[in-house]
Formats: structure tokens, sequence, C-alpha cells
């Protein structure tokens, strides 16, 4: 199966468990965040998918984000001020960089015993790890100039 049949299938599969019907718009989105690792913003998905199918609208891509948030099939990161979109769905946290705003995945797993010791306090019904810093290649650069 080639990447347009797997995604295809993916989306397919994707509405099926949401209860959602399969329209053009929908699946824009879905392509755009598919393996999407940028964890973009509302703009990022409107101008990747206006490329695609220039007729659809800002109101459209956010409406269809706020339905995929709200059903749980992605995941809503506050950052700063700026609301991004991470597909994965799996436990890991964020490393944002602080110059160039890049955030990358990290698994949660390096560090072991957080939820357990969330327990105590309440449910856990999820954990969210956001590490902020400057990421290499901007230290490489700011030290390049030096």
């Amino acid at each position: 199966m080639n990447a347009s049949g797997h995604i295809n299938e993916a989306f397919r599969i994707f509405c099926r468990r949401h209860g959602w019907r399969r329209t053009s718009q929908r699946r824009m989105v879905f392509s755009c965040l598919h393996g999407n690792l940028d964890h973009p913003r509302v703009d990022m998905v409107w101008d990747w998918v206006r490329e695609r199918l220039p007729e659809m609208s800002l109101d459209s891509v956010y409406r269809i984000l706020d339905e995929f948030a709200a059903a749980g099939a992605v995941r809503r990161l506050e950052i700063g001020k700026v609301m991004r979109y991470d597909f994965d769905l799996a436990p890991h946290g964020h490393y944002v960089c602080l110059e160039c705003g890049r955030i990358r995945d990290f698994p949660l797993d390096l560090f072991p015993g957080v939820e357990e010791a969330c327990r105590g306090l309440g449910e856990v019904t999820s954990v969210e790890l956001l590490v902020r810093g400057k990421c290499r290649a901007c230290r490489e650069r700011g030290a390049a100039r030096v």
C-alpha cells in the first residue's frame, strides 16, 4: 500500500471510530496532522490544507481541530499563548526551544514514578511534561556567532 493508500485507510478507520462522515475537509486536516511531528498551530494547518483544498476556510479548520480535540483524537497543547496540535496520543513529553520555538517529543519513561507519585493526589487521567530550553541547533548557532 502506498503512502496515499495508507492515509486513506487510516482516515477511514479514524472516522469510523469517531462516528464521523468522511469529508474532504476532515481528510485534509487529518492528513496534515497524521505523522506530523511539528505540533502545528492552526495557521500552519490552514496553510497546508489551503495548498491542497483552496476553498477551505480558516473557520472550518478551527471547527475540525476542535472536533478532533473534543473527541480525544488529537492532543491540544497550549504553549505560551499559542495552541498547538499533537496527533501522537501515546504518553510522551515535549521539549520547547525558547529561541526557535520548535517542539520535540521525548519518552516519559525517562521519568519513572511521576504517575505513581501523583496517584496519592487523586485519579491520574494523563501525564504531560513540558520542558523549555535552548535546543542544540540554536546553541550551536549562538556559539558560532561569538
